[in-house]
């Protein structure tokens, strides 16, 4: 049966990016320009109705508000990522949501009322320690202390720093803790570039993307990494991270290597989807251990 059409909902801008639905309080979370604001921010709409969805609350970093100071630093990003400071995804943790703000780092907000977000706090070791921006995606899974932030690699050849994925204790909800950090091959800890430079050397992209959103505590990371495919870690001791599995999905003719999107695992089948995004399909897998 073809899908039917239930409502649109119109937005300032291009459009929304990122939508994420927290199931338990009804609530849709989406990254969207709005008037008045610079870039993205997130907007909440209250999803009880389907056929008429509310926006209730809008939430942003200050200085992302026409009028306010500047509160992050972009000491050499904006040349290199361009995106400065905004609101990428947005994730439930609880009566918060946690997100990815890209060149500024990561972001907690209070959501005990949704139609008055409370920004809690920003965190970027990218001011602090020069790492790389872009920091797609905060996610605290169901049942864990723990939150997984991903950065997005955005520049082909690793002329940026490969985008990598980092671990935070949430245990002091006031304040995270960086506990680890991963990549699946070794790099320069000067240049933060892979050792093996065939990875930087491809036309593509390398580095992380996509994680998948559904996982909990004690499920696998499964996390797109651009031309090296599917990585697998098992994060059960988030300070130490470990790779248990990859995939690299082969090149054709027109794209000797792939550039693997977005995940998502059917834990009913153990069936893993992965995307490409430059023309190489989508892939279905099944992890075997």
């Amino acid at each position: 049966m073809n899908p039917k059409f239930i409502n649109y909902v119109e937005t300032d801008g291009a459009g929304v990016h990122r939508p994420v639905y927290d199931k338990n309080r009804k609530l849709l979370y989406s990254s969207s320009n709005k008037d008045g604001f610079d870039k993205w921010v997130l907007l909440i709409h209250d999803m009880k109705d389907p056929w008429a969805p509310e926006l209730i609350g809008t939430a942003w970093v200050p200085g992302q508000r026409e009028g306010e100071e500047i509160t992050w630093d972009l000491p050499w990003a904006p040349d290199a990522v361009g995106h400065g400071c905004q609101i990428h995804e947005g994730n439930p943790f609880g009566n918060y949501v946690t997100a990815g703000c890209w060149d500024a780092g990561v972001a907690l907000f209070d959501l005990t009322d949704p139609a008055k977000p409370e920004f809690m706090w920003r965190h970027s070791p990218h001011e602090t320690h020069g790492w790389s921006g872009g920091y797609h995606t905060f996610l605290v899974p169901p049942g864990s202390e723990f939150a997984i932030a991903t950065h997005e690699t955005v520049t082909v050849n690793c002329e940026y720093p490969p985008a990598f994925v980092s671990f935070y204790d949430m245990r002091n909800i006031n304040e995270p803790l960086l506990a680890s950090t991963f990549q699946p091959y070794p790099i320069d800890p000067l240049t933060m570039r892979p050792l093996d430079n065939s990875w930087c050397e491809t036309g593509s992209r390398y580095g992380a993307h996509n994680v998948w959103l559904d996982m909990e505590k004690d499920d696998l990371m499964y996390i797109c990494w651009f031309n090296a495919g599917l990585r697998i870690v098992d994060w059960s001791n988030p300070f130490e991270p470990k790779e248990v599995g990859y995939y690299i999905p082969a090149g054709n003719k027109e794209r000797f290597c792939p550039q693997s999107n977005d995940v998502f695992v059917d834990k009913k089948t153990g069936l893993i989807y992965m995307s490409d995004r430059w023309g190489l399909g989508l892939h279905i897998l099944e992890y075997t251990g």
